[in-house]
């Protein structure tokens, strides 16, 4: 595959600093990113995005001219479980079989995880499972201007590059009074606008600064 740069049709891309450089400030921002430029990146047209088949939600569903389905797991750390996320995904979708008049069935589905590492696990569980997945690495590049690299396996494919139009999350950037953002609200946050992002922390700190006795919770919400 031969390297590609592309620009982005969104808005700014919501970055924040890591002590390696930058990221995405969410995974949601990330999927929303690599959904807006596949068909570039990934020669992928983009199909369905968070997808509901028997309890599991596949991040993106693409489909290549001849109608072969790819299924896309994106994740914004490195996470040992991504290979049996797919799996299940594969499974459920080839037992359902939605879209069948877009989808041919008959060709091998593909497989792929995007992430910024991979863990040792993630290799072992694809060696040793029937299926066959492809680990694409991503990363964000500052250059002269801020890009998305997606980097293949294949040591013959040149990385795929999208050019990010850059603005810093204020996800990080509370007042120093305030305890810091929680880890579950950065993620609803973060595929919202920066403006959004500003108004939304703007009122919590107003909420939080009111009285000393107003303390914030976080707790987990369990779908059934």
């Amino acid at each position: 595959m031969k390297g590609v740069t592309v620009t982005s049709p969104l808005g700014y891309v919501p970055l924040r600093r890591i002590a390696q450089g930058w990221e995405f400030a969410s995974e949601q921002a990330l999927e929303a990113f690599v959904w807006s430029r596949l068909e570039e990146l990934l020669h992928l047209r983009p199909f369905q995005r968070q997808y509901a088949v028997i309890g599991e939600i596949c991040d993106i569903l693409a489909l290549a001219p001849d109608g072969q389905l790819t299924i896309l797991e994106l994740k914004n750390t490195e996470d040992r479980y991504v290979v049996q996320q797919l799996t299940r995904y594969y499974a459920n979708l080839l037992e359902e079989r939605p879209f069948p008049d877009e989808i041919d069935y008959g060709k091998p589905i593909r497989l792929i995880a995007i992430a910024p590492t991979f863990h040792r696990h993630n290799y072992i569980d694809r060696q040793y499972s029937r299926l066959s997945f492809e680990f694409i690495q991503v990363r964000v590049v500052q250059e002269d201007q801020f890009y998305l690299e997606l980097k293949f396996e294949d040591e013959g494919s040149q990385p795929a590059r999208a050019m990010l139009p850059y603005q810093e999350s204020p996800l990080s950037s509370q007042p120093g009074d305030l305890a810091d953002v929680p880890e579950l609200l950065i993620k609803w946050l973060g595929a919202c606008s920066a403006a959004e992002q500003q108004a939304f922390l703007r009122t919590r700190q107003q909420i939080l600064s009111f009285d000393s006795r107003i303390k914030e919770r976080v707790e987990a919400i369990l779908f059934g």
